[in-house]
């Protein structure tokens, strides 16, 4: 489970929504001429908006596997900022295919043999003139559909950041309202050191026997080990087998109960030691 700044998250999430926000007005207002000017035009618009769907897709990456992974509530959230990632790239379609709908200048194939090569100004004129006529409604309902799409994703992102804001919050609510597990002082060591980089649990084929071990590979005791993912403090990953090593993370109340524990502290043994003053006493008795 990785660690990450989840209030700069949310800040990026806010920016991202406001440059999808900007990418949305700026479509809407675009007043295409066909042609050559179209193509710059929508060239432009698909490549800032490809920069906002890799955008997006860090976002995703950076919170997929975090520990906001561990607040109730991330499931749906996770599943909203790839439904943005799904709008932007279809407002990406959108715009190439107003792209191909978009005439471009250029000579036609000549007539069948016999016929002149080239078409009279007029001609071509006309030609043109019905091109950009029939283009431009197809245009127009590609670019509608593009800032459809990039309409849902800006709300997506606000709503998102919105969203963990209050998951944080009432996680913490809850949190501080519910006591941490409590932990011997052997399970915080465990704790502790899986807490600093995970761990991994395997299975020694020959022996079938299992070995757990910690991101240094020193031993981790199995059978504290079992207490804790028991107790869900540690959570397994049981996409892999045994045999190839189950990686091993610390959950949100493995740290809660980590950070809570105050491990018992054995009193100094005080030795019992004679005074000089005393000792020359006895001493003196003695003779």
């Amino acid at each position: 489970m990785r660690q990450i700044d989840l209030q700069a998250e949310i800040a990026r999430l806010r920016q991202l929504g406001s440059d999808f926000e900007d990418l949305h007005s700026e479509i809407r207002s675009l007043a295409l001429t066909p042609g050559t000017d179209a193509r710059q035009q929508l060239t432009a618009k698909i490549v800032d908006t490809n920069e906002l769907v890799q955008q997006a897709m860090f976002r995703l990456a950076a919170l997929d596997g975090s520990q906001y992974t561990a607040v109730p509530g991330s499931r749906p959230s996770l599943e909203l900022l790839a439904s943005v990632v799904s709008a932007a790239s279809i407002a990406v379609s959108d715009l190439a295919c107003a792209l191909e709908a978009n005439p471009l200048e250029g000579a036609p194939f000549p007539g069948p043999p016999g016929a002149p090569f080239s078409s009279s100004p007029a001609e071509e004129a006309a030609v043109r003139t019905a091109r950009h006529a029939e283009a431009l409604p197809a245009m127009a309902e590609h670019l509608a559909n593009a800032a459809h799409q990039l309409d849902l994703a800006y709300t997506g992102c606000y709503y998102l950041a919105s969203g963990i804001t209050r998951d944080l919050k009432q996680h913490a609510e809850h949190n501080q309202a519910t006591p941490a597990p409590k932990i011997t002082d052997s399970q915080y060591a465990v704790l502790a050191r899986l807490s600093a980089g995970g761990g991994t649990r395997y299975v020694i084929s020959r022996y079938g026997v299992l070995k757990a071990i910690d991101k240094d590979r020193a031993t981790v005791n199995v059978a504290t080990l079992n207490a804790l993912i028991k107790r869900g403090l540690v959570e397994v990953d049981t996409t892999t087998s045994l045999h190839q090593g189950q990686r091993l993370h610390v959950t949100a109340e493995g740290q809660r109960a980590l950070s809570q524990h105050k491990p018992a502290t054995t009193p100094a043994r005080t030795a019992a030691v004679t005074p000089p003053a005393t000792k020359q006493a006895a001493v003196g008795r003695t003779r």
